[in-house]
């Protein structure tokens, strides 16, 4: 392994790096968490109300809403998978001094996005066991495999090699990774705030019945909510990604553009 950096991980390097690549590259990064983000994420909200009608029907209404259900997870994550994929590749660019295209971010995360899929579902259901077992252990495995998804994407260490690759990188940073999925948290719970307040004061948007309420303007606040904070998870994901590998392996420009060609 390199020396380590002799500048520590900076969580305000972080941020702005992920607001860089927003800015230096719009169209990529809001495009695919609009398309590939906030759209499935649209059409789950009308499910919502869909299967609960469906529920009322009886047994036969109850199986074609878990069916409708376990489609749109399954779509769900294939999804969240291409909008990670792109955004990574357009971070890595960013951090080459270089914008990525739609059509290499795109390339890049079909061809990844099985291993991403799998690694995800690991990760999903390690931290969750985690979490079971009285939080901490969960917590814990969150912040040392925080990385994982986008070392999947750019390194080719095979999915359980990027376990072990993201608790390297993380290692010796995780007070601060632990402290930015913190600031994250409290970002989304006034994202959400924000987005309740607007839907049931302005639109009268009703959360308890989503298919019958979800007017136009209801609709417009909901991607615009939901695509705002998937390209912002996504970039300080990544972000952090490159933050880290740069403080453990040294300056990323010569080393990460070699990899897809």
């Amino acid at each position: 392994m390199a020396e380590l950096d002799d500048r520590s991980v900076s969580i305000g390097r972080i941020f702005s790096r992920a607001f860089g690549v927003m800015g230096n590259n719009p169209g990529v990064v809001f495009g695919v968490a609009l398309i590939l983000g906030a759209g499935p994420q649209l059409l789950y909200t009308l499910l919502v109300g869909t299967n609960a009608a469906l529920v009322q029907q009886g047994p036969f209404g109850a199986s074609a809403a878990i069916g409708a259900s376990l489609l749109m997870l399954l779509i769900s994550i294939v999804s969240r998978s291409l909008v990670t994929g792109c955004i990574t590749r357009a971070t890595v660019a960013y951090s080459e001094g270089r914008r990525a295209s739609f059509g290499e971010c795109l390339s890049v995360a079909i061809s990844r996005f099985l291993p991403v899929i799998v690694v995800s579902l690991l990760f999903g259901l390690a931290v969750m066991l985690g979490m079971v077992l009285l939080i901490v252990p969960g917590v814990m495995l969150g912040v040392m495999w925080a990385v994982v998804v986008p070392v999947t994407v750019e390194e080719r260490t095979g999915i359980f090699g990027a376990f072990g690759r993201s608790q390297d990188l993380t290692r010796g940073a995780r007070w601060k990774i632990f402290g930015l999925f913190l600031l994250l948290l409290l970002v989304a719970i006034g994202i959400g705030i924000i987005g309740v307040l607007v839907s049931t004061m302005v639109i009268g948007f009703s959360y308890t019945n989503p298919a019958v309420s979800l007017t136009t303007s209801a609709i417009v606040l909901n991607l615009i909510v939901t695509t705002l904070a998937s390209a912002l998870v996504a970039s300080l994901q990544t972000a952090l990604f490159v933050e880290l590998r740069e403080w453990k392996d040294g300056p990323m420009e010569q080393k990460l553009g070699e990899i897809f060609e």
